[in-house]
């Protein structure tokens, strides 16, 4: 009777004001979930809803809380524009829980089928591996981890017989976070489920990876047709007991046993890896040992990704190993890439936009052209949204009016509105108006929508149509950079630089890929080159100074971050890399002095704060350390990374296993 209690509740009101029970799904210390009805919408179509219970004993807890809660939210509202991703309709708080409504999938689950048949052929299981992959391939690229891979999260759904990967864990992912004495319970209560979790997830350190090893067990079983019971032996092992009777290919068994590599570094870091692999396998060719493959020498540490000055923050985060100890100095100073649009397109301003008209935007003759015309001009007098509204008047004249599209895509572009921008290009190429520009226009949309799969596709397409187009190598060169695959983009670099040897964003890129694979000679020799070409330009110096101190070359370092910081006095980045310059000469009062000038010329400089707190750790300045990780934690929370905030968070916990934050925190309340 107690058990039903809560349904009686749920039974009694709505939701939100708008959605009514129906019944409930699951439940765990966290919360529950429920089927609903949509009281707003004809016919109240079924929903599910998410419940996640809020902390209530701590208001710092509760606000953070929240804070992840709705960065998360918004993420997935991101990943649901994808076709096998239940769509988030709504987020909401109400009586002391978050609550997360998602479209609800009709159709049976992977573990449905299990429970009917196995083990499976090869094939069959190749080809669920194979659709799942390339749905993990995108939420990946928009910086989400799924944390939650199990049979019962793979829905076939019935009206097109597609996979949907839903279940994402972002409730486990905060609960590690805020509610750890939940998640234990939690641990307890996995009903077996937790076989398919790989070890470093378990322990509350989830990668992008994690999610492939949690696939790869799934794998397993589909072609073992093992019990949990006997695949949780695998479990944290590096063991050959399944291959034993296996009707597969042996490069099949061995992509499996990468994919459930106990060491991260060891196991395959991208689901386009694997792709590539099964590819291989299928068409008969040896699966690929390449970088692709490989984590990256230097796995980032509280780095704001640089691809594209612009947008740094919406590049894809990485998953941190366990922070270093408060004296290391190891933390990766930010480097810096150029991303090239050509000038017909880099519009950067209305002003702009009417001056460039005649290269930016594609013309047409007769009632189509006069509508382009008109646009053209209320841009040129700072009219965009009047130019909107005729181009979606032109748009309803003439539907297959491709240019239309395009020229609306670039105004959207320009005002930041890329998702619109998105769409037009799309329906552009579908028109097939100037293809190979639109290729690549939306291949510069998608990166800055940190889809960096779908924009290496783009790029691609680009590429192969026309083996001339510079922008386009330099592009893809980045995206390949952002997915660790630094050998692929020194090739598309030196591509761009065979068509044109005179494009400086190709050395500095080139320079900063060189770095990253270790060879420091090439790296300074290009960045050298891209000075020359441009002797103004801060970044170069920066990236060079990048590749002398990776050479132990302090003294140079020092003197390309001066340069640099004499052509931008007011970028805090050099003054920051600076100062990781100087905790190598065991100046720590210079290095505290260059992180105080990043911080006051960027104030939301997460990164600088946080090895700031590192500093005044090891001067013994105990206070001040804990200000800078705490201030860390809020920047890193407001941004919505995640990773950040557990790095300084990790810093904190630290300090309070040892008594000093309890002991600095006592004295600030009894003051």
């Amino acid at each position: 009777m107690t058990s039903k209690q809560p349904e009686t509740s749920h039974m009694e009101r709505l939701l939100n004001q708008r959605y009514q029970f129906i019944k409930t799904l699951g439940s765990n210390q966290l919360g529950q979930t429920h089927l609903v009805g949509d009281t707003h919408q004809p016919g109240h179509p079924r929903c599910v809803v998410k419940q996640f219970k809020l902390p209530g004993n701590n208001p710092k807890t509760l606000e953070f809380s929240l804070i992840l809660l709705n960065k998360k939210a918004d993420t997935l509202k991101g990943v649901g524009s994808h076709p096998q991703i239940p769509q988030i309709l709504d987020s909401f708080e109400e009586s002391q829980s978050f609550y997360l409504v998602e479209e609800f999938i009709v159709g049976s689950s992977l573990q449905e089928e299990m429970e009917s048949t196995l083990p499976w052929s090869e094939e069959r299981a190749i080809a669920i591996l194979t659709e799942v992959l390339e749905v993990l391939a995108f939420v990946h690229s928009r910086g989400l981890i799924h944390r939650s891979i199990k049979p019962s999260n793979l829905i076939r759904r019935k009206s097109d017989n597609l996979i949907v990967l839903t279940g994402f864990g972002i409730f486990k992912e905060i609960g590690t976070q805020v509610m750890k004495s939940q998640m234990q319970l939690l641990k307890a209560q996995s009903n077996g489920a937790g076989v398919y979790v790989s070890p470093e997830q378990d322990q509350g350190q989830a990668h992008f990876n994690s999610d492939l090893y949690s696939l790869g067990m799934i794998a397993i079983q589909l072609l073992t047709g093992q019990s949990l019971l006997e695949l949780s032996t695998l479990r944290g092992k590096q063991s050959a007991d399944w291959h034993d009777g296996v009707k597969a290919d042996s490069q099949l068994i061995d992509l499996l046993d990468k994919m459930i590599a106990t060491d991260t570094k060891q196991r395959y870091q991208l689901a386009s890896s694997v792709l590539e692999d099964l590819r291989n396998i299928k068409s008969g060719k040896p699966p690929s040992s390449g970088p692709s493959s490989l984590v990256r020498s230097e796995p980032a540490k509280l780095v704001p990704q640089m691809a594209v000055p612009s947008s740094s923050g919406e590049s894809l985060p990485m998953s941190p190993p366990p922070p270093p100890p408060p004296t290391s100095t190891s933390t990766k100073e930010p480097a810096n890439r150029r991303y090239l649009v050509p000038l017909t397109v880099a519009l950067g301003s209305l002003v702009l936009i009417g001056v460039a008209l005649g290269s930016s935007y594609l013309s047409l003759p007769g009632l189509g052209g006069r509508g382009l015309k008109q646009a053209e001009t209320h841009v040129a007098e700072g009219n965009p949204e009047q130019a909107l509204r005729v181009y979606g008047e032109t748009i309803a004249k003439q539907p297959k009016n491709g240019r239309a599209y395009y020229n609306r895509a670039m105004l959207y572009q320009d005002l930041g509105n890329l998702e619109a921008a998105l769409a037009d290009l799309t329906q552009a190429i579908a028109l097939e108006t100037e293809a190979n520009q639109a290729y690549y226009q939306r291949g510069n949309v998608r990166f800055k929508l940190g889809d960096r799969q779908g924009a290496r596709s783009d790029y691609t397409q680009v590429i192969e149509a026309d083996p001339t187009f510079v922008e386009a190598y330099v592009n893809r060169g980045s995206v390949l950079s952002d997915l660790g695959d630094d050998k692929g983009a020194i090739l598309d670099y030196t591509e761009a630089l065979k068509i044109d040897p005179t494009l400086s964003a190709a050395y500095l890129n080139r320079c900063l890929s060189w770095s990253n694979v270790g060879d420091q000679d090439r790296a300074i020799a290009d960045c050298t080159q891209a000075i020359n070409l441009e002797p103004t330009d801060g970044f170069a110096y920066q990236n060079r100074g990048l590749a002398r101190r990776k050479q132990k070359d302090v003294q140079g370092a020092l003197e390309d971050y001066n340069i640099a910081i004499r052509l931008d006095p007011q970028d805090g980045v050099p003054y920051h890399n600076r100062g990781l310059t100087r905790l190598d000469l065991g100046d720590l009062d210079g290095a505290i002095a260059d992180f105080g000038l990043a911080i006051e010329r960027k104030p939301d400089f997460a990164l600088a704060y946080y090895d700031r707190g590192l500093a005044y750790q090891q001067k013994g300045q105990t206070e001040k350390a804990i200000a800078d990780f705490k201030q860390t934690s809020e920047l890193c929370l407001t941004m919505g990374r995640v990773g950040c905030y557990e790095d300084a968070q990790y810093q904190l916990g630290r300090l309070r296993s040892s008594g000093i934050l309890d002991e600095a925190v006592s004295e600030e309340q009894s003051g």
